[in-house]
């Protein structure tokens, strides 16, 4: 994500509670369907062992009712532990849940065998919840008919397009997000070389650079798959936002650090290069935003046709008239492109006094605030179709996003409440959805834009039946989808293997799947690019 555009200040609690264990008594709601629960909450011998880590797990029975009939499901939330340093201790506790299904499968394959989906959203510091209430889980937030949040608390529904349908699912809440969290070593005390972060750091922090992260995700992977015997199944890696450079970067580490080669990648409204979304891609970047810019107006009664329709006169538009115009632009004679800023301005919705003082270049953060103040409202860059009053008309900026802050309490109870009716989990530790001091703390590499191409080519290089699928919100401003189809254009394939990676656009923004039916056709590509990629 942007550094300008940080994840909002949460306040997060770093010291870890134990787990209360509950009883079956305790983990059924009145309310909530019957289902046999188990719980398993001893911890192994070698994890009794680890300084700092508890192994706690809870293991509950479902149905999903769908109408092909049900599907019976065994739910498992645990902590596994992260290891680090020469005396391999437990360095951090990583929050998973996993979902897979009971028995054999429609198509005769054993359950030792059936595809398996790790699941991760971006940030950096988001846990995953986003993706697992709000498209893949059995369960899902209810948002009102446009995708827009609903007054709250929001209902939790079943879920008719659950990707449990055709995968397993593991979804992992990296160090510092949901309720996973770095372990204070005892070596910490004395400053002494191995002994981990600062008394005055998150012990987390260790974990918060793209390659550390990448390593440490890379290895939850692993160990879930020798805990759970699956090392046979098909492996799928799916990735929203950041998650898709995380996850285009773990598909190479798993390789070079495991020997573990993933079947396919799913990336929903990822950044894949940053220098096509942010400053450092010249040109290329305004270019770039210009289809979803146009969308959005069109969306807002401001440029001609629907959004679509918009989007695709901006798409021929990006990289012929705009494009040349930008590069011959002289600013000593701005009246000389007053024709060309006209033309932006009629793409984009802006005023035309707008783009002329910007010279066609605008900024994000500076079309959402811009687009419709004559009507008293700002637009989120993660949807340009979601629109909220005008909390300071005479910011400059915008003081915060109203669609992402709008849904962290959305959110952040919907999930506490799934883990603790449906999940068994019982803490007072609290859920993190959006950790900013995981934000603000990465570490990003001193040099150049973060890039996870070459990871990308290298991973379609070494695996020739890798197949990637990547979609995204037409009004998606922040992760524009333009330019995931200019990086997918870029990647050396094979004569006749185009079609290995997939560039797929829905209406919406970056969440595109709090719409239902957008929900629907991501789930069916999804189960489309497994299906594909076990052929």
């Amino acid at each position: 994500m942007n550094r300008r555009l940080r994840l909002l200040p949460l306040l997060a609690a770093l010291v870890l509670p134990p787990l209360q264990a509950a009883s079956a008594q305790d983990m059924v709601s009145q309310d909530a369907p019957a289902r046999t629960e188990q719980r398993q909450d001893a911890p192994k011998p070698a994890e009794r062992a680890g300084l700092g880590f508890d192994a706690q797990r809870s293991e509950t029975k479902h149905q999903l009712p769908l109408p092909s009939g049900p599907l019976a499901y065994t739910a498992v939330a645990e902590f596994l532990p992260l290891r680090d340093g020469p005396r391999e201790e437990a360095a951090a506790r990583v929050f998973t849940v996993s979902y897979t299904l009971d028995g054999g499968t429609p198509d005769g394959t054993s359950r030792g065998r059936r595809p398996v989906a790790f699941v991760f959203n971006g940030g950096p510091g988001a846990s995953s919840a986003y993706l697992h209430l709000g498209a893949l889980g059995p369960k899902v937030v209810g948002f009102n008919d446009d995708g827009s949040l609903i007054r709250p608390p929001a209902p939790l529904l079943d879920n008719p397009d659950s990707w449990l349908a055709f995968t397993d699912l593991v979804f992992v809440d990296p160090v510092g997000t949901g309720y996973s969290r770095g372990i204070q070593r005892d070596g910490g005390r004395d400053g002494g070389k191995d002994g981990g972060a600062r008394r005055d750091e998150d012990p987390g922090k260790r974990f918060w650079s793209v390659d550390a992260d990448s390593r440490a995700m890379a290895e939850i992977v692993r160990l879930w798959l020798t805990r759970n015997g699956r090392w046979e199944s098909p492996k799928f890696l799916v990735g929203e936002s950041y998650g898709g450079f995380r996850i285009a970067k773990m598909a190479n580490r798993l390789i070079d650090d495991t020997g573990i080669a993933v079947n396919g990648l799913i990336m929903v409204s990822p950044v894949v290069d940053f220098a096509t979304i942010r400053g450092g891609g010249g040109l290329l970047v305004p270019a770039l935003r210009l289809p979803s810019y146009a969308a959005s107006a069109a969306a807002n009664g401001l440029a001609s046709g629907t959004p679509e329709q918009a989007a695709e006169a901006a798409e021929r538009y990006a990289f012929t008239g705009y494009l040349t115009g930008l590069a011959g632009l002289d600013y000593r004679r701005p009246g000389a492109a007053r024709d060309f800023f006209a033309e932006v301005a009629r793409t984009t919705g802006l005023p035309e006094e707008l783009v002329t003082r910007f010279r066609g270049e605008i900024p994000t953060d500076v079309f959402a605030r811009e687009l419709l103040r004559g009507r008293g409202r700002i637009a989120s860059v993660y949807d340009g179709t979601f629109t909220a009053a005008d909390p300071d008309p005479s910011a400059a900026r915008l003081p915060f996003d109203p669609f992402l802050k709008g849904t962290v309490p959305t959110y952040t109870t919907a999930f506490a409440a799934y883990a603790h009716e449906w999940l068994g989990v019982r803490t007072e530790v609290p859920f993190d959805l959006l950790s900013d001091r995981v934000n603000r703390g990465w570490e990003w590499p001193r040099s150049g834009q973060p890039s996870a191409v070459d990871d990308l080519q290298a991973a379609l290089t070494l695996q020739p039946a890798l197949r990637v699928l990547i979609a995204h919100g037409r009004t998606d401003l922040i992760t524009p989808y333009m330019a995931s189809r200019w990086v997918a254009s870029r990647l050396e394939l094979p004569d006749g293997q185009a079609d290995r990676v997939a560039v797929t656009v829905y209406e919406g923004g970056h969440m595109m799947y709090t719409r239902a039916p957008e929900r629907a056709k991501l789930a069916a590509d999804a189960r489309a690019l497994i299906e594909a990629a076990l052929r």
